[in-house]
């Protein structure tokens, strides 16, 4: 679907986004059942799935090792709003909401301080999926990081969103002004 990925930036993102573009979908997205982590094995360690509740509830289902021990402990179920800063909290709801609407992948540099104070730049590919047991959205994500930033003391934390763009996948994109303003 996509030639040209010159948009992402880590290789692992490009691999990540054809192994999702390959699977198969019903209309534009591919049901959870049809990703298979074995198939790529060397990046699950950066790769996360989520489950869309609601717009409180939002629960990490899948968490790579290399982003659980940047969190410090594996938050798997726990709802992922937890762990966003809450001044970022209703720009990552609003971006999913754009997502999974429309539907479209979305690439942006997540800001995050790890559990041992770090504070990194990742690029965050984000593709959307269906669940079709539960009938709700999943974003799988492919979070590599690209840069370190400094030390702050505290626990992981989403602290914001930068460089945002979106990926068209069939359906179009939402409007600019779904991606303003960032914190």
């Amino acid at each position: 679907m996509h030639g040209d990925l010159n948009f992402l930036r880590t290789n692992g993102a490009k691999r990540f986004f054809n192994y999702w573009d390959s699977l198969p979908k019903a209309g534009l997205i591919p049901d959870r059942k049809s990703f298979n982590p074995a198939a790529i094995a060397d990046l699950m360690s950066v790769v996360t799935i989520i489950e869309i509740w609601s717009r409180a509830r939002i629960d990490l289902r899948l968490i790579g090792t290399a982003v659980a021990e940047r969190m410090g402990f594996d938050p798997t179920g726990r709802n992922y709003l937890d762990f966003i800063a809450p001044e970022v909290r209703e720009t990552f709801l609003r971006l999913i909401d754009a997502q999974i609407s429309r539907p479209c992948g979305r690439v942006s540099v997540i800001r995050a301080r790890s559990a041992s104070g770090l504070i990194e730049r990742s690029e965050a590919l984000a593709l959307p999926m269906f669940h079709e047991r539960s009938g709700h959205y999943m974003i799988v994500a492919c979070i590599s990081p690209i840069e370190k930033l400094g030390y702050e003391p505290g626990g992981y934390e989403v602290l914001g969103y930068e460089d945002m763009g979106w990926v068209d996948i069939g359906a179009g994109v939402p409007d600019a002004s779904s991606l303003a303003p960032f914190p």
